[in-house]
């Protein structure tokens, strides 16, 4: 090491000390007249929208909610596709299947209370229908068409009432035939040129007299054909009968499901 070294350095007057031997100046704090701005905590939103996603907590979440998912997925798709199956052989075969359409407007009604929903009665109800050609002149009445082709008189006759349905009039009685002391008969009429169209149907009952149930009942059977759609001239109501023989109706209500042949076709 060389003497002058060791010799104290000679700065000219004035000049300034090398910073490492300035002292640090203490912190003037802010501006006068300003407030200090402390940096507040974020809060939980804050820290959720900017911390990192706990991905491995999710996906630990998610693989146990997931397993009681694919287990019941597992059992389940083969029953929707047994059900779809099912359904589409259904389908097929309610439009493939065998149906017999009506020859005359009588068994079109007769089969519309057979469409869905059937008419389901709490008694027993048999229809029967039937056309009568050329029986009478053109401009008949259908009231007095229907008591004189069922010889019908003032005796049997419970109740009886006329409207205009669609194209035609119709007539609609409530009779009491002698040999049916316990049942009654519901019967409908209209006249299409010069043919008598009649439905009959045979109200099974115990009761000497018609029943207000009976008569509700009727009501309901009434509004269900007596629709201007039904009553159109020159066309008829497009009911078909499924899984059905030529010259039978369903049977309705309560009791074995056979079908009653009509008698006047």
């Amino acid at each position: 090491m060389s003497l002058s070294s060791q010799l104290p350095s000679r700065r000219p007057p004035g000049a300034r000390p090398p910073l490492s031997a300035v002292p640090p100046s203490p912190d003037p704090g802010p501006p006068r007249g300003m407030a200090e701005r402390r940096r507040r905590r974020r809060g939980r939103l804050s820290r959720l929208l900017t911390g990192p996603l706990p991905t491995a907590a999710l996906e630990t979440r998610l693989g146990a909610m997931g397993r009681p998912l694919v287990r019941t997925l597992v059992w389940l798709a083969p029953l929707l596709s047994l059900v779809a199956i099912a359904w589409a052989i259904h389908g097929l075969w309610e439009r493939h299947a065998p149906s017999l359409a009506p020859r005359h407007r009588a068994e079109a009604l007769c089969f519309a209370l057979a469409a869905k929903p059937p008419f389901a009665p709490p008694m027993r109800v048999e229809p029967s229908a039937a056309l009568l050609r050329g029986r009478f002149s053109v401009g008949t009445p259908p009231s007095m068409a229907l008591r004189e082709a069922m010889q019908v008189d003032e005796r049997m006759v419970i109740s009886e009432h006329s409207a205009p349905v669609g194209d035609f009039e119709v007539a609609t009685a409530w009779l009491r035939l002698p040999s049916e002391t316990s049942h009654r008969w519901l019967v409908v009429g209209w006249m299409e040129g010069p043919d008598l169209g009649i439905c009959s149907f045979r109200f099974v009952g115990d009761a000497d007299e018609l029943t207000p149930e009976q008569q509700r009942w009727g009501n309901r059977l009434l509004a269900r054909i007596l629709v201007p759609a039904n009553f159109r001239a020159g066309a008829l109501p497009d009911f078909r009968l499924h899984n059905a023989r030529d010259g039978e109706l369903p049977v309705f209500g309560p009791g074995p499901r056979t079908r009653s042949q009509d008698p006047g076709a």
